[in-house]
């Protein structure tokens, strides 16, 4: 494998705000630029000379101002080009020259000193081109005090000052668009190039690449669980993630290789003379121990690991737009595969994109039409055999596909926003059913609700569920919404000030699949929670793993001095049903009792309970208890 050697990079922009800012200023510059060639146009052609005959002035001058409107009115991509700054500076300056050479003006020159700096600014690459363009222009400038001298016989010293003040205000204006230049081309925060440049570069790399020399690979890089640090230590903590990641790549797997950053918390890195996919391979092992050691952020230690999608070139593709969406599809298939895994591009990934992409539509046209169904499962007290609570699960019945479990759908309903409103759908008919089954005269029962990490970040969540209750009739005192772990990390504010929120009104908080996370006492103890919820994992292994049981009666005993409800979820057999009530469980849930069920179902289930002790549960019809959609 060859290195990437740093080249001068192309003309870009980052999607940033900073870039954005960046190409507003230079579209403002060139355009006024524009304008003034413009002006000087005019100032040339109506001299005391009188170049031009009276007629045709006015046409000219209507001309003029027509060209003013056109440039004003300049399609974008024109005035991001490439070629357009050096023109225009070389033909301000040509025109300013001429100015000069017709006008006689001794004064005029200092019009040709700007024009000259924005010249050697705007056209400059490399120290060569400054060089060569300076002395350019110290020969026009030789040959305009040749023509003045000549007419008045005298040589004047500022005239002569004037040459070295001229180089070196064009160097260091060269110096400044060259810093800007570089702002507009490279991440501000890494320093790295930003993705327009990196395609840029990119497709000289695989120019020069031959199938000889073993072709090329890019390597995508997503940081995993990026968005849960920058949530719970900030921004500016995040920043300095990146900055650690990017320079671990760049001096470790990446050394010489073309590294850039695609915006976010996403990598690029293009390797070319690969011989083989088994070098890939290695390369993305080596980048998996680059980012192995914790990197210290406000006095925490944290493990910072990437998954990694793959695209050859020029197996995969042959250009670089296409070898790009290729490697992140791939990236995003190892994202599904878990965390901290590789990941090659196939073509049977695109059919899979494709079936995302169809997914998303058809979740969307299902919403509208009303297409999804509120299922319950009960939750048992342990120690009366009575149902104490329903937990409210989504499923979508398709009119081909038939019923549909949360598990094919409700990730592509978080990525794309739509989690929100189904959530709150959800929220309402599960309210409207349980009021319902009370107002009917059936037992009284609590309502458990899901709520995920995006309706939570909702600001104006409380009001939702409180107008959700209202419009329900379902008093407070009967609903717990369910949250996931990992929100404990998310220590914001305005995460507390939901929750707080929340309790004021009645409403009970659970803790969903406890266990699994990142779990801690002071956490617990700094979020208003009531019930922990014991994940089915923990459950399944109960009567067979010393370890299993260990962890479950830790997190009973923990909960018991905490004063909060336990919930076991993933009950399949009475033995594991018998342990939890000995250990102190107060509740539990799972196919030991009932699949869930349909609300017509569930409230024939209602009436027909109770059941006073385990042993009795065995009265309960087979169609309630284990098989269906989970």
């Amino acid at each position: 494998m060859s290195r990437y050697s740093p080249t001068t990079p192309t003309v870009g922009s980052a999607p940033t705000e900073g870039m954005t800012v960046v190409s507003k200023a230079r579209h403002n510059f060139l355009l006024l630029q524009a304008l003034v060639a413009v002006v000087l146009s005019y100032q040339i052609l109506f001299t005391e000379q009188g170049i031009l005959p009276a007629a045709a002035q006015l046409p000219i001058v209507l001309g003029l101002l027509l060209s003013c409107f056109a440039i004003m009115s300049a399609p974008d991509r024109w005035v991001r080009s490439r070629w357009l700054p050096g023109t225009l500076a070389l033909g301000d300056t040509v025109i300013v020259t001429a100015l000069i050479s017709v006008g006689g003006s001794t004064d005029s020159d200092l019009y040709l000193a700007y024009f000259v700096i924005l010249l050697i600014a705007t056209m400059s690459q490399t120290p060569k081109h400054t060089f060569l363009l300076i002395s350019i222009v110290c020969g026009l400038y030789g040959l305009v005090l040749y023509r003045e001298v000549e007419a008045a016989g005298v040589l004047f010293e500022q005239h002569l000052l004037r040459i070295p003040f001229l180089i070196v205000m064009g160097v260091f204006y060269s110096h400044s668009v060259a810093a800007l230049r570089s702002l507009a081309e490279h991440d501000p925060l890494t320093g790295l190039p930003n993705h327009r440049t990196f395609v840029s570069l990119a497709d000289a790399v695989l120019a020069r690449t031959s199938a000889a020399q073993g072709g090329a690979a890019l390597f995508f890089l997503n940081l995993d669980g990026f968005k849960l640090i920058n949530d719970s230590l900030g921004r500016a903590r995040a920043d300095e993630l990146l900055k650690e990641v990017a320079s671990r790549l760049t001096q470790g797997p990446g050394r010489g290789y073309l590294v850039a950053r695609e915006g976010g918390d996403e990598f690029a890195l293009l390797v070319d003379q690969l011989q083989s996919p088994q070098e890939c391979a290695q390369l993305a092992e080596d980048i998996f121990q680059c980012l192995e050691p914790p990197i210290t952020l406000a006095n925490r230690e944290i493990f910072m690991t990437t998954s990694i999608g793959i695209a050859l070139f020029p197996k995969d593709a042959e250009d670089t737009e296409a070898l790009v969406n290729h490697a992140d599809t791939a990236l995003s298939q190892a994202k599904d595969r878990g965390r901290n895994v590789y990941h090659f591009y196939s073509a049977e990934m695109d059919a899979h994109a494709q079936h995302r992409l169809e997914l998303v539509q058809n979740l969307r046209r299902g919403f509208h039409r009303e297409e999804f169904r509120v299922f319950y499962q009960p939750q048992i007290d342990l120690n009366t055999g009575n149902i104490a609570g329903v937990e409210a699960l989504v499923r979508w019945q398709h009119p081909d596909l038939g019923l549909i479990a949360p598990s094919q759908f409700i990730g592509v309903a978080e990525d794309t926003g739509l989690i929100s409103p189904m959530g709150q759908w959800i929220l309402r008919e599960a309210c409207r059913q349980v009021k319902e089954w009370q107002t009917s005269g059936r037992q009284l029962v609590r309502l458990s609700v899901n709520m995920s990490p995006r309706q939570l970040s909702q600001m104006d969540l409380v009001s939702i569920i409180g107008g959700a209750l209202q419009e329900t009739g379902l008093e407070a005192r009967y609903l717990d919404i369910e949250l996931v772990e990992s929100l404990l990390l998310q220590e914001k504010e305005s995460n507390v000030k939901t929750l707080q929120g929340l309790k004021s009104l009645g409403i009970g908080i659970a803790l969903d699949d406890f266990g699994t996370g990142y779990s801690s006492l002071s956490y617990l103890k700094r979020f208003p929670i009531d019930i922990l919820k014991i994940d089915e994992s923990f459950i399944q292994d109960l009567t067979t793993s010393d370890d299993a049981s260990a962890i479950v009666r830790a997190i009973i005993g923990m909960a018991h001095a905490l004063n909060l409800k336990v919930i076991a979820e993933g009950v399949e057999k009475e033995e594991q049903a018998v342990l939890l009530r000995q250990e102190g469980c107060h509740e539990a849930q799972g196919f030991f009792w009932s699949r869930p069920l349909p609300g017509e179902e569930m409230a024939q289930l209602l009436d027909r309970w109770p059941v006073h002790d385990l042993e009795a549960a065995s009265s309960i019809p087979r169609a309630v208890r284990p098989g269906g959609i989970q």
